[in-house]
C-alpha cells in the first residue's frame, strides 16, 4: 500500500511495528478494529481508519523499553478503535517480544488530554513531564516554538495484572495527577519540617496568633 503521508515508509522501517488500523465493515456494528501491516495491501472491504506504531531505539533495547503511539483519523475516535489497536499492539510488545516496559510520550497540544486519557485508561501511570524539550518547527520559515513532553509508561507485571483486576479499580488521568500532587504535597511539607521551615500547631493556637 502506498504511504499516505510522506516520509512514512522510512519511519516504519524504523519501528518494530508500525500498522495501519483498519475497520472491518462486516464488524463495523460490533465496533471491532484490526491492524494491518503497512507493507501489507489494505483489502477493499477494510477502510484505513488510523496507525499504530511500536519503536525502540538501541538503548531502549538493551533497557527492555519500548515506544507505542497510535493515530485514528477524527471522524473514527471515541467508538473504541483506539483502545481496541492500542490493546494489540500492548499484548504484542509484553507477551511477544518480552519487554519489560512500554511508555507513550505525549506533546503538549490539542489532542494531548484526550490521548493521555486513553493510556490511563489501559493502565498507564503519569511519569513526568520535560518542560520545553522539543522544539517544535513552524511552516514558512518561521521560528518554531518549545514543547513540554508527558511521559506515561506501563510495567510488564502490571500488564499480566491488567487481566485480572477489575477494570474500575484503572484509575482515571485526573486520579493520576491528584494522588501525584498529594505525594508532592507530602513530600515538601516533610521537606519544610525537616528544615525547621514550618511549625506544626493546633488551630485554636493559630485561631489565638491572629486575635
Amino acid at each position: 500500500m502506498q504511504a499516505p503521508v510522506p516520509y512514512l515508509i522510512n519511519f516504519a522501517e524504523d519501528c518494530l511495528l508500525c500498522a495501519i488500523v483498519v475497520l472491518r465493515r462486516d464488524y463495523e456494528d460490533q465496533a471491532s478494529g484490526d491492524f494491518i501491516l503497512l507493507e501489507q495491501e489494505v483489502p477493499s472491504e477494510e477502510e484505513p481508519i488510523g496507525l499504530v506504531y511500536v519503536t525502540a531505539g538501541p538503548a531502549q533495547n538493551a533497557a527492555q523499553e519500548a515506544n507505542v503511539g497510535i493515530i485514528i483519523s477524527e471522524c473514527h475516535r471515541r467508538k473504541g478503535y483506539a483502545r481496541e489497536a492500542l490493546e494489540l499492539a500492548l499484548r504484542w510488545a509484553f507477551e511477544d517480544l518480552k519487554f519489560h516496559r512500554v511508555q507513550g510520550v505525549f506533546m503538549n497540544d490539542a489532542q494531548k488530554d484526550r490521548a493521555m486519557r486513553l493510556f490511563v485508561g489501559q493502565g498507564f501511570t503519569h511519569e513526568g513531564t520535560r518542560r520545553r524539550s522539543v522544539l517544535k518547527p513552524e511552516r514558512g520559515g518561521v521560528v518554531g516554538v518549545w514543547k513540554d513532553v508527558t511521559y506515561f509508561a506501563m510495567l510488564d507485571t502490571e500488564w499480566a495484572l491488567k487481566g485480572v483486576l477489575p477494570r474500575d479499580t484503572v484509575p482515571t488521568l485526573w486520579d493520576e495527577m491528584f494522588a501525584r500532587h498529594t505525594r508532592e504535597r507530602e513530600e515538601m511539607v516533610k521537606w519544610d519540617e525537616k528544615h525547621n521551615r514550618i511549625r506544626k500547631v493546633s488551630s485554636t493556637e493559630t485561631l489565638r496568633d491572629g486575635e
